[in-house]
């Protein structure tokens, strides 16, 4: 369980002695010699002149104003390149068909995101890369050397990296952001060998050799600390699809790289074989929006595509024909893929196929990134590419660990301008660094981009043939979260259902929002079946977006289940011969429909005499899951009439539950205990019953199905039986 610093309330006294004897040696120094007054002018005026600097410093645009109009598909013609001398059923030309006027129409908004720098533009970069290396670059040649050039002249005039010049606000620093830009410095580095790229002078073979030294330690950093976008239905699909990129158009002579990209894919097709459940890895998550925690249209979506690649042939997302145009198709491109000698550039091995084919009943707990007290101690705390991969990866800049690294690196370059970072201007304050004072205001504030950061996560899953549950445990209680997910329960046909805070009220896709992120953490706790969850939250958190809404909500969707019930504190639901019982401390209130609410739900909820959002009202309150299922109970009603007779109850402070022999106790911030026996909540890296693994330990050995992989990025080691 992750608990307050018992150093606080020491800092805050010290804090508060320092200020009084510092103001009264201020008054002392004046009385004494005026001279003294101008020192401290002269200080204020330091300050003033580093807080107006700050202020008018604008930051640049994420996105154009004008949105483009795409007379052609993007995602035909990309798929026409790819498969030069196959026609596609669902597309009505062909690769000769293809003209100069259709390729100028698909690539100008994205050059145009190069050329400015907007957010993502990485993501556009890669597909205009695939269109300009498709044939060996032959078949662009061929239809438009006027459209190769102009692709030429925009990779070469790109930013990769924070450490080259050029003002912008695009996202360089996220764990997917990160691989995507040293994967591209690579990439085109080694398709412009000789030539001189404009920002920093260097030659492309040149860019080519740093962007390996730095893909290399990012696989080092994932191959030991895990994911910190741990179990993202919507950000491990990006890893995916850069690590595929670099199989299909990186350097296969290059065995020491090519072995490590296959090793950290294995690492996540690890992760996504303990999380797959009803064709989903929905569940506890580090950064998710509306649509992923909602499952929205998930047949159409990144991780589907991946799962059916990894676990399956491709077929029911499209095979050789798949062509929606996401990044994870380059997965499944690479997995139907084959070398000059027929063997396949990539495939997932037996031991993990066996894993995600299980439906045993299993507990699968596993442990991803740091906290942020120890990277420090772990080398991670820098401006150098590694440091700042690392921390800028877990999403962490104005937490009191931090802080004063990050405005290190935001001054070296020139980040101020950046979108993202921006908001450091009222910070920036070099006298107020040089004292040491703001760390100590970011702990004593407990501001709400604190709440950004994606620590240690320790996630604990029970899945079943009927069912899977899994919580984020003891995450951080109290404080914000701008994407994490701390609980889901996933129901036959990947119906979801989970609670949290809500930030916003009347914003509704974004995360933090209605449906992803949320306000204030809970404290929870699962153990098999039954997950915990007390809610303390506060009437505000400082430099929060919004008000912090004094209840929680569920989303429980009656048009997905076959049966709901919702009476007084007790609501109950049935998908199949799957069962969920939802207990609240107060009582809920199932509400009437709402068409904006139902918005991000993208046509999945559509019926307006069915609810699907369960409320809880109160700052101080508790929530408890428990799941089953036919062969457990017997019928639903069975069901309901046994989790009526359980004793439950919630002082404030301690959470009880009893239910099948078992007693189950939370105190919040305090022990979570299952028949008097104190539960651990801080994970190996891998404890299931197919891997064990310690926390930070780097050799992953699978046992599954027979079938044996032992993995060490690392050491370069991928051996399978």
């Amino acid at each position: 369980m992750k608990k307050s610093n018992p150093c606080v309330r020491k800092q805050i006294a010290l804090f508060l002695i320092k200020s009084v004897l510092v103001l009264a040696a201020i008054v002392l120094l004046i009385v004494v010699s005026p001279y003294f007054a101008f020192i401290f002018l002269g200080l204020a005026l330091w300050m003033g002149i580093d807080l107006a600097f700050g202020l008018t410093s604008k930051s640049r645009p994420t996105a154009p104003k004008d949105k483009h109009v795409y007379k052609y598909s993007f995602a035909d013609i990309m798929w026409l390149f790819e498969h030069p001398g196959m026609t596609h059923p669902d597309i009505d030309f062909t690769i000769d068909d293809v003209t100069e006027e259709m390729l100028l129409n698909i690539i100008e908004e994205d050059l145009a995101y190069l050329r400015e720098r907007y957010d993502c533009y990485d993501f556009r970069a890669v597909r205009l890369y695939r269109i300009r290396v498709a044939g060996n670059g032959e078949i662009l040649e061929k239809i438009s050397p006027t459209v190769r050039e102009m692709l030429d002249d925009a990779f070469l005039n790109m930013k990769f990296w924070i450490t080259e010049k050029g003002e912008d606000s695009a996202c360089y620093f996220s764990e997917n952001h990160s691989l995507t830009f040293f994967a591209l410095a690579y990439l085109i580095g080694r398709l412009y060998p000789d030539e001189k790229f404009r920002l920093d002078g260097r030659l492309g073979s040149e860019k080519a050799e740093e962007a390996r030294k730095r893909i290399l330690m990012w696989l080092d950093l994932r191959g030991k600390y895990g994911f910190s976008e741990f179990y993202s239905h919507n950000y491990l699909p990006v890893n995916f699809a850069q690590l595929s990129l670099l199989l299909l158009y990186g350097d296969r002579t290059d065995t020491e790289m090519m072995d490590r990209v296959r090793s950290v894919l294995d690492l996540l097709c690890l992760d996504y074989a303990h999380a797959y459940s009803f064709g989903t890895i929905i569940g506890a998550q580090g950064r998710a929006y509306a649509r992923n925690n909602l499952n929205t249209a998930f047949h159409e979506n990144n991780s589907e595509i991946v799962i059916e690649s990894a676990f399956s042939d491709g077929e029911k997302v499209g095979g050789v024909y798949a062509h929606t145009g996401r990044q994870s198709e380059l997965f499944l491109r690479l997995v139907l893929a084959r070398d000059e000698e027929g063997k396949p550039l990539y495939e997932v091995p037996a031991a993990i196929k066996a894993i995600a084919a299980s439906r045993e009943t299993e507990i699968i707990k596993t442990a991803s990134g740091l906290d942020l007290k120890d990277i420090e101690k772990e080398g991670l705390l820098g401006v150098s590419d590694r440091e700042i991969t690392f921390q800028f990866g877990m999403e962490s800049f104005s937490n009191p660990e931090v802080l004063n690294n990050t405005l290190d690196i935001v001054n070296e370059y020139s980040l101020i301008h950046n979108h993202f970072f921006s908001s450091f201007k009222y910070f920036n304050i070099s006298f107020l660094r040089f004292i040491g004072v703001l760390p100590l205001v970011s702990k004593l504030l407990k501001i709400y981009p604190n709440g950004v950061a994606i620590q240690r996560a320790n996630v604990y899953t029970y899945k079943t043939k009927d069912y899977k549950l899994s919580t984020l445990q003891r995450y951080y209680p109290g404080s914000a979260g701008a994407q994490q997910t701390t609980m889901a329960a996933v129901l036959p046909e990947a119906v979801t259902v989970f609670t949290h805070h809500p930030l916003k009220d009347k914003v509704f896709h974004t995360s933090p929002g209605f449906w992803g992120g949320y306000g204030s953490a809970p404290d929870a706790a699962q153990y098999e079946n039954v997950s915990l969850l007390i809610h303390h939250i506060p009437k505000s958190i400082v430099f929060s977006p919004a008000p912090m809404l004094d209840y929680t909500h569920t989303y429980l969707p009656e048009e997905l289940l076959d049966e709901v019930v919702v009476e007084g504190r007790y609501a109950f639901a049935r998908k199949k011969d799957t069962y969920v019982a939802l207990i609240g401390a107060n009582e809920f209130e199932y509400l009437p429909f709402d068409e904006a609410k139902a918005v991000p739900m993208e046509g999945l909820i559509t019926d307006p005499t069915k609810s699907f959002e369960l409320v809880q009202r109160g700052r101080d309150q508790a929530t408890l899951y428990e799941m089953s299922s036919k062969d457990q109970d017997g019928d639903f009603a069975a069901f309901i009439a046994r989790i009526k007779g359980n004793a439950f109850s919630y002082n404030g402070k301690t959470l009880r539950y009893v239910s099948n022999g078992k007693e189950f106790s939370l105190t919040y911030e305090g022990a979570f205990t299952v028949n008097g026996e104190e539960q651990e909540s801080e994970y190996k890296r891998f404890d299931t019953p197919y891997v064990q693994t310690d926390y930070l330990a780097e050799d992953v050995t699978v046992n599954a199905g027979g079938h044996t992989l032992r993995v060490n990025v690392a050491k370069g080691i991928r051996e399978q039986e």
